[in-house]
């Protein structure tokens, strides 16, 4: 296993202190499709003796996930984005389902451990998103055409993944509900995740095991990782203390999920990919902007991990 990393922003100082850490690869944002971006990420990162591995969050997607006018379009920048990614060595894209773009929470200043703040999804506050979430379309989809989508939308983009090497890696629901305001959500079980990958076979179509977006759901995480083994091709490590209808995300130290045996369970089905440490709280002396994304936090998540690694 490999600790990997989003340094956010990605800057010479960050980069500087994920590799002193021993981070080995990085994971980038999506940034566009400018191939420049690309390339110049690659050869910072690499300054730095780590590797540009990964590319997950933001990636457009609203438009095929719910067949909306210009999906094929969307589709098509997809492909674009695989081939970009495979002309600079980069391996996984993780992308993700959710109707409603992307994760969301009710706040990010629930205090925890020494005064530091984290994020909450609290059922009774709805509506109010803290995140950089760009929210459900109008009208809904039904959870029968989701499924529909996500297969005709598989079926047209491995093919170029294949071609390019690079695998698909699939991100459960954040929160982990089958509804949210209305609108049907799909991926949010370890079931849900399985039949995802065997919807349309491919060894390009897998899984991103997020640990913290699963375990408020009441989902076995141990359970999961030996069901979905070798279809895991990118793991989330993050805390949560919870149910779906009301979580908090925690330090990697002191939720309800078990790391260790995580780490463990995912050596025993002989994981060799990378494990990132997923969001953190925002400590202090920082400014809490990017929840979940501030660097010192995760900074002390990856030594966390990386005592794991060894122990295990």
């Amino acid at each position: 296993m490999k600790l990997s990393m989003i340094v956010n922003p990605l800057n010479v100082l960050n980069l500087q202190l994920a590799a002193q850490i021993g981070v080995e690869e990085i994971v980038l944002t999506y940034p566009g499709l400018d191939r420049r971006l690309f390339t110049d990420s690659k050869q910072l990162v690499e300054s730095f003796g780590m590797k540009l591995t990964h590319l997950e969050r933001k990636v457009p997607h609203l438009k095929f996930v719910h067949r909306l006018p210009g999906y094929e379009q969307q589709i098509e920048d997809f492909k674009t984005l695989i081939r970009i990614m495979a002309e600079n060595g980069m391996k996984v894209l993780c992308y993700n389902w959710m109707p409603d773009e992307d994760w969301q929470r009710t706040s990010s200043t629930v205090v925890e451990r020494g005064g530091s703040f984290v994020t909450e999804f609290n059922w009774k506050d709805v509506g109010r998103n803290v995140t950089d979430a760009d929210g459900r379309p109008e009208s809904p989809t039904s959870s029968e055409q989701l499924w529909s989508n996500l297969e005709r939308f598989l079926n047209e983009v491995l093919p170029v993944a294949e071609d390019a090497g690079v695998r698909l890696a699939l991100h459960p629901d954040d929160p982990p509900m089958p509804e949210l305001l209305g609108q049907a959500r799909i991926m949010f079980s370890n079931a849900a995740l399985l039949k995802a990958v065997n919807l349309v076979p491919s060894p390009c179509n897998g899984i991103c095991y997020c640990v913290g977006s699963l375990h408020p759901a009441g989902e076995n995480l141990l359970e999961g990782i030996r069901m979905l083994a070798d279809k895991i091709f990118f793991v989330h490590a993050r805390n949560v203390r919870g149910t779906a209808k009301h979580f908090v995300e925690t330090w990697h130290d002191n939720g309800e999920i078990n790391m260790v045996d995580v780490i463990k369970a995912l050596k025993q089905i002989g994981y060799a990919g990378t494990i990132r440490p997923d969001h953190a709280p925002s400590m202090a002396g920082e400014s809490n902007e990017t929840p979940g994304y501030e660097m010192l936090g995760r900074l002390y998540a990856a030594g966390y991990l990386k005592g794991i690694f060894q122990a295990v």
